[in-house]
């Protein structure tokens, strides 16, 4: 066994036996890794404050052969002290799960924690709408894994006139089938702002009405198409109204 310092958050909490946790923990150079935390559900027990769900600190592990142990925990920042907002929470776990869903164990990708952190951060702090929020996630998250939808023109035919939504990208009139999404000119320009705008700034866009409603469609279709799963948070979702 072998003691090391880890800076990351917990994605996954679940309990296990009378006061143990297994926790899933998306770290800083080491990607999503399992760990252990041994009585942290007793009273007063140290492991407390470091191993609740959204928990972003400075972890001190050891290197089981097929786990880590949680031995000490240093908190970096609290996520929703207090917070009773079901909306914020449903979609806080949301963003979790989905990113439990996304990443593979063992798969290093600092870009995409950083944007996780943001993501809880602009949520925690009202930085914009809560929907804003949600579908920016849902699209920035798509393309950090690779899934850029291609803007420049018809990615059927290659005409320059599109104007049409699919998840791999935009199509012109004759190309389009049932299902894409027909989007304005400023839609168009708010997708192409949110897949290259930076991590600090994206969830700081704003947006009328429209052009939000069909973001939020071409998210929803972007993560049926390259995801292909439920979530029970987002199920939760769809009972909140949001504009």
């Amino acid at each position: 066994m072998s003691k090391r310092k880890v800076r990351g958050i917990v994605i996954e909490a679940s309990n296990k036996g009378e006061n143990d946790r297994w926790l899933t923990v998306l770290c800083k150079d080491l990607g999503k890794i399992s760990v252990k935390a041994r009585a942290c559900r007793k009273p007063n027990a140290k492991l407390f404050g470091c191993s609740a769900l959204f928990s972003y600190c400075d972890f001190i592990i050891d290197d089981h052969l097929q786990f880590y142990q949680l031995l000490s925990g240093e908190p970096l920042t609290h996520f929703f002290v207090g917070c009773d907002d079901i909306k914020k929470l449903a979609l806080a776990n949301y963003f979790v799960s989905m990113t439990n869903k996304m990443l593979k164990h063992g798969q290093e990708d600092n870009e995409f924690m950083y944007f996780l952190l943001k993501a809880l951060q602009a949520l925690d702090k009202d930085i914009n709408d809560i929907r804003t929020i949600g579908y920016i996630f849902e699209i920035r998250s798509l393309v950090i894994l690779g899934f850029m939808p291609y803007m420049e023109g018809c990615i059927a035919c290659g005409a320059e006139n599109t104007g049409y939504f699919t998840p791999e990208g935009m199509v012109c009139p004759a190309c389009a089938k049932d299902g894409d999404i027909r989007l304005t000119p400023e839609t168009c320009l708010a997708l192409s702002e949110i897949t290259a705008c930076d991590a600090d700034k994206v969830f700081r866009l704003k947006y009328n009405s429209a052009v939000k409603k069909q973001l939020s469609d071409c998210a929803r279709i972007m993560m049926n198409y390259y995801m292909n799963t439920s979530f029970h948070t987002y199920n939760v979702m769809g009972y909140v109204k949001w504009y």
